[in-house]
């Protein structure tokens, strides 16, 4: 049996922008990346990549505190030498979205998409360019819909599962309308815009995960409190709450693409 193969969507944003103006630092989190595609490395699984332009994504600096590995120095460090692995393994030459998105014949070679979070998709994968409009990306909105059609799984952590809201509505229903999954909770992004002592950005965010996927018709499925794991599994669909997900994600991952091969 050939080896199962993934792609791995990344957003390729560094900065995003803010409600009153201005932008900040942002980018894909490491743990999000890392602990899926251990996972899933560690399963056999063959891994290919796509951005948006074909650019090499930024890893958000601040996903690399401890506080996202359990205060390990070694399990940061961990993560930090399996990214430079993803790297040489083609991260580093990645496909263009643009271009793969509509590549049916090359899309037919992957068991399943993986999309990891950081704010990073909501400037590139949920819209175009959310520095120029609000116009959904379309070209992920494609890729999204190629893989639901297919019900081959797809899987999104924290911020990344935003982008489903570009997938297209047909005959007035938006693809994954009534589909239970989970995405950064709204709490926590008011924090890191109001929140002295834990504030990150000198602003809001454009766009809260939250209220635009229940908007659209998802029914999104949260912890009670923050920094709690949670994997929500939907059809095809599988999503994961936040970076304290993340390694539960990769399990649950490895497991549901294993399941849609036999």
């Amino acid at each position: 049996m050939t080896a199962m193969r993934v792609l791995v969507v990344v957003s390729a944003a560094d900065r995003i922008p803010l409600r009153e103006g201005g932008s900040e630092p942002t980018g894909t989190y490491l743990g999000e990346l890392i602990e899926p595609t251990d996972a899933m490395r560690d399963a056999g699984f063959e891994l290919a990549f796509a951005t948006p332009g074909a650019r090499i994504p930024t890893i958000d600096g601040t996903s690399c505190s401890l506080m996202y590995f359990a205060g390990s120095r070694k399990r940061r460090d961990a993560a930090l030498s399996s990214y430079r692995e993803l790297l040489e393994l083609g991260l580093a030459t990645p496909a263009k979205l643009e271009e793969i998105c509509h590549d049916r014949q090359r899309l037919d070679g992957f068991d399943a998409m993986f999309v990891p979070g950081g704010h990073g998709p909501l400037v590139d994968l949920l819209h175009r360019d959310a520095f120029a409009d609000d116009s959904l990306n379309e070209d992920f909105g494609a890729l999204v819909r190629y893989f639901h059609d297919s019900q081959r799984p797809t899987g999104l952590i924290c911020h990344a599962p935003a982008a489903l809201a570009a997938a297209p509505t047909v005959d007035g229903r938006w693809t994954y309308e009534g589909y239970r999954m989970t995405c950064f909770k709204t709490g926590v992004d008011t924090m890191l815009s109001t929140v002295p002592l834990v504030r990150r950005f000198k602003g809001h965010l454009k766009d809260d995960p939250t209220e635009l996927l229940t908007s659209r018709g998802a029914k999104v499925e949260q912890t009670m409190l923050p920094m709690g794991s949670k994997v929500v599994e939907d059809r095809e669909l599988i999503t994961g709450q936040d970076p304290y997900s993340a390694k539960a994600f990769g399990a649950a991952f490895v497991s549901k693409v294993r399941s849609a091969r036999t």
